[in-house]
């Protein structure tokens, strides 16, 4: 059988008019601290696309080496069978 559900106690509301212990400094501090991982996360994705942009690069050099290394085996296999051709 599934367990009851317990009822959630409703939480008391905040008062605005309260006074806060937070100083303009500390709160300073703080949108500094959150500006500041802005321009890291802006830095971080900079770094991705770059680290990315240069996979892409890798993909292509490697996407264009193997279809040499394809075309030179065909063409090793076509020289072979000429030469069995020709001993026969």
């Amino acid at each position: 059988m599934p367990a009851k559900a317990s009822k959630l106690r409703s939480l008391p509301r905040i008062s605005k008019t309260r006074r806060s212990a937070v100083t303009r400094t500390d709160y300073d501090r703080v949108v500094d601290m959150l500006n500041e991982r802005g321009e890291i996360l802006a830095a971080y994705r900079a770094a991705l696309d770059e680290h990315r942009a240069h996979l892409e690069q890798i993909d292509r050099e490697q996407d264009t080496q193997l279809k040499r290394i394809a075309q030179l085996q065909a063409d090793v296999d076509r020289l072979r069978r000429e030469r069995m051709m020709h001993t026969l």
